[in-house]
Parts: structure tokens; sequence; C-alpha cells
């Protein structure tokens, strides 16, 4: 008796934990990933101090996160990390003082920064990045610390636009802060 007990105790318990597992169909239904990669290029817009010596700039990126990228993106977790790294570049503006024409040189920022993305609507994410910054003016680098703030709606499968504005700090010098709006290519 004590065998056949243990015996359809042992198979209800088996049964039921093998009926209880759950579809991998029905969990990739619910949490929709995304693409992992994505390719940027932005106009920038200096702004305060900035402003005075250059001009828009351009730039292009390239950000990692994984399967947070894409339109109908429901991850498991909202929260998730991003790495971030490119290169911007400021063209210097044209003044006249004194009399004379002085043209400033230009600015090129490298960057490459861990972060945090926020899929807070499918078809959009946020992400908030810091790490380190090189600046090069005029031939001379100096190093420092940047931060971004980017945000991406997603327009189809493969491509995204939004606004971020960027912020740069080196020992010496003011705070350097710009607007952007970047359109992406997400692979």
């Amino acid at each position: 008796m004590k065998n056949i007990s243990f015996l359809l105790l042992f198979s209800f318990l088996t049964g039921t934990g093998l009926l209880a597992q759950k579809n991998s169909d029905t969990l990739s239904a619910h949490y929709a990933k995304g693409k992992s990669q994505t390719i940027a290029f932005g106009l920038y817009a200096p702004l305060g101090i900035f402003s005075k010596s250059h001009i828009a700039g351009a730039g292009i990126d390239y950000s990692w996160s994984h399967h947070k990228f894409g339109r109908n993106v429901s991850p498991a977790k909202p929260i998730g990390f991003i790495v971030n790294g490119g290169v911007n570049y400021y063209y210097g503006k044209k003044i006249t003082t004194a009399g004379y024409d002085f043209r400033y040189g230009g600015y090129l920022n490298l960057y490459a920064m861990p972060g945090i993305i926020y899929n807070p609507l499918k078809n959009a994410n946020v992400a908030l990045t810091a790490g380190p910054s090189l600046d090069i003016y005029k031939g001379s680098a100096n190093a420092g610390i940047g931060i971004n703030l980017f945000s991406n709606y997603f327009l189809s499968e493969n491509i995204a636009v939004g606004p971020g504005i960027i912020y740069r700090k080196h020992a010496n010098t003011d705070a350097l802060w710009a607007v952007t709006i970047r359109a992406s290519y997400i692979f």
C-alpha cells in the first residue's frame, strides 16, 4: 500500500509540475524583445557660453543595450544597461574684434559612457549615460566627464528619432551644454 501511495503521490506531483511549466510562446508573446544596437546621426546646437564661440555641429554615435531598441518592445525589465560612444564636432564662429576678423577653432568631442536605459512605452526609450570625455580644441586635448540624456521614438522597426541634451565638464573650463535632434538606425 505504501508503494502505491508513493507512486500516486509522485505521479501527481510530477504531472502537476510539468503542466505548470510556462510555454515559451506565452513568454515571448508577453515580453516582446527588441534589437540590441543603434547607430545615430545628430545635429547639435550649443547652449549658453558655448554658443558664443561655436555654431551648430554634427555627431555620430553607437549604442548597445540587450534587446531594448525597436517598435513594440516590451522588455521583461523596463530598466536596463546601455553603453554609448561617439564623436561630435562643433564649428567655430567667426567674429570681428577691434576691426579684425577672428574665427574660433573647431571643437571635437570623443566619448564612451555606460549608463541606464528605460523603456516607458512600447515605441520609445530614454537613456542616461555618464563617463569619460575627451575634447580636442586647436590641437590641445582635455580629458573630463560627460553626461548624455537621449531619447528615441521608433517610427518603424529600424528607424527612430528623438531629442537629447549633453553636458561636458573639464578642469578650469566652463561647463559645455548642447541640445540635439538625432536619427537612429536600429539593427
